[in-house]
């Protein structure tokens, strides 16, 4: 096991009661202030996890929190914030690769397989740059067509992660090719 995961072990342990108390207190609450933002229940559910995860593994003590809905708060926020510009990047990565295709139809055969030569080619060199679960949940997505629940199954994770992980892969794939379109 490595140092890291130890000290957060120990963390996790040493805080167990606080956290119990918070998470009970405030769970609830925060789970529905999200699901008024996000109209979606499962989606919230995720968020009010992340929101106490970073809660438990930030550097505030937990004993020290005057306001701790406040603090919750502030989390949740910043969460809502970057998955809002995850949400955009994918959505933006998703039109390129629509403009990529709508042009491919006026170019002629040597080109379009020139054009997909290339385009394998550097999808295999970003796949290989990402970090594990991104690549494997790209692959999945992409390759074998499995849905966002079957890709959380097979990683053991939730499917806001597997969201994240898709869109942190697009997000990288999008801005690896326009530097190469660049150049």
């Amino acid at each position: 096991m490595s140092e890291t995961a130890i000290n957060q072990e120990s963390l996790l342990s040493q805080n167990h009661d606080e956290v119990s108390a918070l998470y009970k207190a405030h769970h609830g609450w925060l789970t529905h202030w999200l699901h008024r933002r996000l109209r979606c229940p499962q989606d919230a559910a995720d968020l009010s996890h992340d929101t106490f995860l970073r809660l438990i593994l930030g550097d505030q003590p937990l004993d020290a929190l005057r306001e701790p809905r406040a603090y919750l708060l502030v989390i949740a926020s910043r969460l809502l914030i970057n998955r809002h510009h995850r949400k955009q990047v994918e959505e933006e990565a998703l039109r390129q690769v629509a403009i990529l295709l709508e042009t491919q139809d006026q170019r002629g055969p040597a080109e379009t397989t020139a054009a997909r030569n290339l385009l394998l080619s550097v999808l295999k060199l970003l796949v290989d740059e990402l970090p594990e679960k991104p690549r494997r949940a790209f692959l999945l997505a992409r390759l074998e067509g499995l849905s966002y629940r079957q890709i959380a199954r097979q990683l053991d994770v939730s499917e806001s992660s597997v969201k994240q992980y898709l869109a942190r892969a697009l997000a990288h794939c999008h801005a690896r090719l326009y530097d190469s379109l660049a150049d």
